[in-house]
């Protein structure tokens, strides 16, 4: 059998790891992106969001918050298609809210069986109707038949949380529910006997009357059984008056008694309004909507925790922004205009990440101003729409902000995105700009300064920059490195004078940028900046290889994700899709296979000696 030259299998393999481990960086993930896709196109599953009260369960945290807990869970079991569940939806929020201080011995849970990825679950706990309640006791054991206690949903929140009431006292009945309160009738027809079953250190007992149908007296224990020892020892009855038989009425009326004895207990569970009304009466929402806002919100959480990074749709979306809204809407560009959108777009062709066609399209438009001395807005307008097309393959994402988009549609978005886009210019800029005697270091300071004092929308924003660009002479700037810096301490005055301004997004407050959590070795001794680290920590967040793809089609742009960066330099082995490399790599290694079967079928006929693979001598 011939050698095989283990060499070549050692090349491959690390060829695919070089291939990972950029895919890895180029996108959050394939799931994400799928997500995201899946919000773009309005098929997103799932009727609660993180903003509810309830607490949404996958197949990735059901067993890890169910099996073993020391607290009960009440789960929905859905399909956010059925319309009895779209219906259903609005009362089992209500009643989450309703109870959210008993949060912390009861889960109010919900799980979808629409979606793909939990169908398991639903088929393993024998879902086969929609909705289906179930109820799962403290300390809960996987076992085939282990599948909860079925719970009657209430016509509204008040009967919701009766039968959840209900399930409770028959659990202490039969020896569980310790993580409760005891809720458990008193029955004695002696009164004095009440004191023989407290611990010795309550103060104050309170016993509500009621019908053996109601209960009222359950709730009103669960809401106070975060308060300890407040039961009363002294053999002493008094009786409390409230106004109603209703269970705020009834804490009003604890809460008014205990008061003088500097006890203060909570009133109100919640300032939230929640539904009240029959849950079959509810009407139907714009599900694809609300759909699309819970897949939003939920993608937004997972991008805030990301940190410092720069998204594809945010740069494609602050350069579409800037050539069709602000640019294009000037009826005639010409004398320094004209000069300013040419710099502008002499950066952009240098500097911004497009793929191939990308790159064409920024050298269409930079031939165009190029050789004019007038240029139509509505030129400029009808290129970039034009571009937009998708037979075109310019931009690989939507128009539309992902890590610059605001609480509201009103803030954040275009201002945070022109940032984000010259911060990247800057450093790229430095970065593939070789030797002293490259281009001039204040380019896209330059380009920046230019375009703000002629095209940006903001007037009192534009003068602020100019006057600031003076009094920082900008004109100073000598390094590639001091350009870096120059923009990001220019950043860091806007973000200090629009700090608690009405333009402020409550969300991402404007404080000083990189913060101390995300990069302590940014900050000296004395909290004063340390340079060095700062120019460090930009170049690492605003690199090429650093840039996120989420919601971006990769095809359009692994044909050259930096036209600046020569073809057969070292870093091309960033612009290549992850996908193609893995079609590359199996190709790569069925043609190994080949290649051995050919040598152990010669092997068959003859046996191999060194001289019939190198030649004679």
């Amino acid at each position: 059998m011939p050698h095989i030259n283990t060499r070549s299998f050692i090349f491959f393999a690390l060829l695919l790891s070089s291939f990972v481990d950029f895919s890895n960086n180029a996108a959050l993930s394939i799931y994400e992106q799928k997500k995201y896709k899946r919000n773009a196109v309005g098929q997103a599953q799932g009727l609660y969001s993180i903003q509810d009260d309830v607490e949404i369960l996958t197949v990735d945290n059901f067993k890890l918050e169910l099996y073993g807990s020391d607290r009960a869970w009440l789960i929905e079991f859905y399909n956010s298609w059925c319309g009895f569940c779209q219906r259903f939806a609005p009362s089992w929020k209500a009643l989450a809210t309703d109870v959210k201080g008993w949060r912390d011995v009861v889960g109010i849970g919900v799980l979808d069986c629409a979606n793909e990825d939990n169908y398991s679950l639903c088929r393993d706990f024998e879902i086969m109707q929609y909705p289906t309640l179930r109820y799962f006791h403290e300390n809960y054991k996987e076992g085939p038949k282990n599948i909860g206690i079925k719970v009657h949903a209430g016509s509204d929140v008040k009967e919701h949380r009766q039968k959840l009431l209900e399930v409770i006292v028959n659990e202490q009945y039969e020896g569980r529910g310790s993580v409760y309160p005891n809720l458990l009738p008193y029955n004695h027809t002696d009164i004095t006997k009440l004191y023989d079953s407290v611990p010795d250190k309550t103060k104050y007992v309170f016993l509500i009357i009621q019908n053996p149908t109601e209960y009222l007296g359950q709730e009103v224990a669960m809401d106070l059984h975060k308060i300890k020892d407040f039961i009363v020892r002294d053999n002493t009855l008094q009786s409390l008056e409230s106004n109603d038989a209703t269970r705020e009425a009834y804490k009003i009326a604890i809460h008014n008694y205990l008061l003088p004895k500097h006890i203060d207990i909570p009133v109100g569970n919640n300032n939230k309004t929640i539904f009240t009304d029959k849950w079959v009466n509810a009407p139907l929402t714009d599900t694809v909507a609300f759909m699309q806002d819970r897949e939003r919100l939920e993608l937004m959480a997972k991008v805030k925790k990301m940190g410092d990074v720069v998204f594809q749709m945010d740069l494609e979306t602050a350069l579409r922004y800037s050539l069709r809204r602000e640019i294009a809407r000037t009826k005639e560009i010409t004398g320094e205009k004209l000069a300013a959108l040419r710099a502008y777009l002499s950066v952009l062709l240098k500097y911004f990440p497009f793929g191939k066609f990308g790159q064409m399209f920024l050298a269409e438009l930079h031939d165009y101003v190029s050789t004019r001395e007038t240029v139509q807005g509505a030129d400029i307008y009808n290129m970039v729409k034009a571009a937009e097309r998708e037979d075109r393959q310019v931009f690989s994402s939507p128009q539309q902000w992902l890590g610059c988009r605001g609480s509201k549609v009103t803030l954040r978005g275009y201002p945070c995105g022109l940032w984000k886009m010259f911060h990247y210019l800057a450093v790229n800029a430095a970065e593939y700009s070789i030797g002293p005697k490259g281009p001039n270091p204040k380019i896209v300071l330059e380009a920046m300064h230019g375009y703000i004092k002629n095209f940006f929308g903001c007037t009192d924003c534009s003068n602020h920059f100019q006057e600031m660009a003076k009094r920082r002479e900008m004109d100073k700037v000598s390094t590639w490195n001091d350009s870096v810096l120059w923009l990001w301490a220019a950043h860091n005055e806007v973000n200090n004078r629009l700090s608690g301004d009405e333009t402020e997004d409550p969300e991402y407050p404007k404080v000083q940028f990189p913060v101390k959590e995300r990069c302590p070795q940014c900050y000296n001794a004395d909290d004063s900046w340390n340079k060095p680290e700062v120019l460090r920590y930009l170049k690492q967040v605003y690199s090429s290889i650093n840039v996120r793809y989420i919601g971006a089609d990769t095809r359009i742009l692994h044909l050259g994700l930096d036209g600046s960066v020569p073809v057969n330099s070292s870093g091309v082995f960033k612009t290549i899709d992850a996908s193609m490399c893995f079609i590359l790599y199996v190709a790569s290694f069925l043609l190994i296979i080949i290649l051995i079967r050919m040598f152990l079928k010669r092997g068959y006929r003859k046996k191999t000696y060194a001289h019939d693979l190198l030649g004679k001598v």
